[in-house]
């Protein structure tokens, strides 16, 4: 089979690409901004002569939020779903699967019951108006093209090679291990779904060999506090840290995902819990750590 990863020196594209990489059988490439920079006028003529009638192509380029929410971000990342639409509606790939968000749910949102593939997109930000926008122009455009289309919506990713700070897993384990104190908003016991990069990889690997089209939540049904990432932290990691509590900024809002559709697309597939995912990120953090010094 053949694949062509765009973003895939970034967090979840580098761990999809060395995936895919791994089966001697798949044809992989790997598209970065080096090669295409999808931000760049007339950059879809690049991609325009990668892409082929028989390939899947999985889409994980995007300008995070973590580096602004704005109405410059919101332009850079409807620039790069403009020059992808323009490659794809002359080079007819076989199918894609677009990484989106679950922040077109509203981050500051209060949903009545599990939030699902059905529940109202309520967009509060730049980045998941874009997000949105990105979906709607691709579903439109893939039935015209008729090419297969995936949108994955994920909540907060953790994992090895994480390198951000975010509020969430992978900053305050990185907060602690650099014997920093974690900031926490309110008493930190709203809920949210936390989702391990290895279990992300391994959905993308199923959808690819499956027939399932259309929106999926990456969504395990299980929710976790802030706090509870703190006891983890402390209790199953074994790390000394302090917690720095600020005031709330916004109201406490819950979010539980439901997981009955991925369930169904995907067989029940089984996630990794908050406790494992974040030791499996604590060792990789050490390993990397170790060959930095050696």
């Amino acid at each position: 089979m053949k694949f062509i990863v765009l973003g895939y020196t970034g967090f979840i594209g580098s761990k999809v690409y060395d995936s895919l990489k791994s089966d001697s059988e798949n044809s992989v490439i790997g598209i970065s901004s080096d090669e295409v920079d999808l931000c760049e006028v007339d950059s879809y003529k690049k991609l325009q002569s990668i892409i082929t009638p028989d390939s899947t192509l999985i889409m994980c380029v995007g300008v995070k939020k973590q580096l602004g929410d704005d109405i410059d971000i919101f332009e850079k990342n409807i620039v790069i779903i403009d020059n992808f639409i323009r490659a794809i509606v002359t080079a007819f790939p076989k199918k894609i699967i677009f990484i989106s968000s679950a922040e077109v749910y509203g981050e500051d949102v209060v949903h009545n019951g599990k939030i699902d593939e059905d529940t109202l997109v309520v967009n509060r930000s730049y980045y998941g108006m874009a997000k949105h926008m990105s979906e709607s122009l691709l579903d439109k455009v893939c039935k015209e093209i008729k090419t297969k289309l995936v949108i994955l919506r994920p909540p907060l990713i953790y994992g090895g090679g994480d390198t951000s700070f975010g509020y969430g897993p992978t900053g305050f384990l990185r907060n602690a291990v650099d014997g920093k104190n974690i900031v926490m908003w309110g008493d930190g016991n709203e809920l949210r779904e936390f989702i391990y990069i290895d279990d992300v990889v391994n959905i993308i690997n199923q959808i690819i060999n499956s027939e399932f089209e259309g929106m999926l939540n990456i969504a395990s049904g299980r929710s976790y506090s802030y706090s509870d990432v703190v006891r983890i932290i402390k209790s199953n990691l074994c790390l000394d840290v302090k917690v720095d509590s600020r005031e709330r900024s916004k109201d406490k809002v819950n979010h539980i995902f439901s997981n009955k559709l991925i369930n169904k697309a995907l067989n029940k597939f089984k996630f990794t819990n908050l406790e494992s995912g974040m030791k499996l990120m604590y060792d990789s953090m050490q390993s990397s750590y170790r060959n930095d010094i050696s």
